[in-house]
């Protein structure tokens, strides 16, 4: 009658059968996980680079909230769009749950202008760049404080000390260049950013001069140099203040 029991066929399917119920459990199991939670958690969007204008629309249309707790001012982005938001996108959340944004300001914050007169050209950009603020052209002028900061002008006009600027302001700087001319070597800037040549050129007392860039460039920021004139050479010299014109492609790669 139990003549079943030695029957090895008999426990193989009942293995498999029981194989079979615990999967089918497991599987139940998880089906049951995601159905409760399916109404009661959803995945935050991704908030990066929406403009302000386009926010209520989003959290309407995804059940949560948002409050904007800071903002900063990043001249390279497109102003009044998001910048960082908390929890990070497709983060699972509680419905009516608040999303924390931080947003590129509308207008540039002010800042004052430091007192640079008589610095070193090299002080003087440690300074103007800790407050925010950019060199522009250098202007050297006969004067027997050699590589001194004389004056400082935007479009022409005359700063004062503690006179309020918006953050990134482009200052030109008036500079001591001695009695007689002095002369340095031209660098060389291929394969440099725009950015990352005008540091170059400042370090060395030149100036930006004309700019070309190839019709394929679309972010002139990520552009870089590959041609130059004058050329950059040890045996190459140039009086301190003068241009080098730039050249640009969109890349290292692109086609002379």
């Amino acid at each position: 009658m139990l003549a079943f029991l030695k029957n090895k066929s008999f426990y193989k399917h009942t293995l498999i059968a029981l194989i079979t119920l615990v999967l089918l459990f497991i599987c139940w199991l998880k089906y049951l996980d995601y159905y409760t939670l399916h109404n009661k958690y959803i995945q935050v969007p991704d908030f990066n680079n929406l403009p302000i204008s386009a926010l209520d629309s989003m959290v309407e249309a995804n059940d949560i909230r948002y409050v904007i707790i800071d903002s900063i001012f990043d001249k390279s982005k497109e102003k009044g769009i998001v910048v960082k938001q908390d929890p990070s996108p497709l983060a699972n959340v509680k419905r009516n749950r608040k999303i924390y944004l931080i947003i590129n300001s509308l207008q540039s914050r002010k800042v004052k202008f430091p007192d640079i007169y008589d610095l070193s050209l090299r002080q003087a950009i440690r300074k103007l760049n800790k407050k925010g603020l950019e060199v522009g052209t250098l202007e050297y002028r006969a004067d027997i404080a050699t590589n001194k900061i004389l004056d400082y002008k935007i479009n022409g006009i005359k700063i004062e000390i503690g006179q309020e600027l918006y953050y990134g302001t482009i200052v030109d700087l008036v500079i001591g260049e001695g009695l007689s001319k002095q002369s340095v070597i031209v660098p060389n800037l291929l394969g440099l950013t725009r950015i990352e040549a005008n540091i170059v050129l400042k370090s060395t007392s030149l100036n930006i001069g004309s700019e070309i860039f190839k019709p394929s460039v679309i972010d002139s920021s990520s552009a870089v140099i590959y041609k130059q004139f004058p050329l950059g050479d040890d045996d190459n010299t140039l009086n301190i203040g003068s241009v080098i014109d730039l050249f640009f492609q969109k890349n290292k790669t692109s086609d002379l």
